[in-house]
């Protein structure tokens, strides 16, 4: 089978999906989940994800910023003077 036609199918069968009635689902699922399992083939859960932000601002700069929490206090009073000059 080519990688299109490998395309289409799986489109197919999530068209397909949306007809499937809602009590019938969960065997839908069990079915997958079996055949995944029988080609050992494990799919990631957002329960394998760690729920946490750590790291994502590594590499973006920040780090060349000497005294950051000093650098923010002074962005965050040159702000808040913008806005009380707006309001005037």
């Amino acid at each position: 089978m080519r990688p299109n036609e490998n395309v289409l199918r799986k489109f197919e069968i999530m068209r397909a999906l949306s007809y499937v009635p809602d009590e019938r689902l969960r065997e839908v699922d069990n079915f997958i989940k079996f055949i995944l399992q029988q080609s050992n083939i494990r799919v990631k859960t957002k329960k394998d994800e760690p729920d946490t932000l750590a790291g994502i601002w590594k590499g973006k700069g920040f780090e060349k910023i000497a005294d950051i929490d000093k650098e923010i206090g002074s962005l965050r009073e040159e702000l808040g003077n913008k806005i009380l000059e707006r309001h005037k």
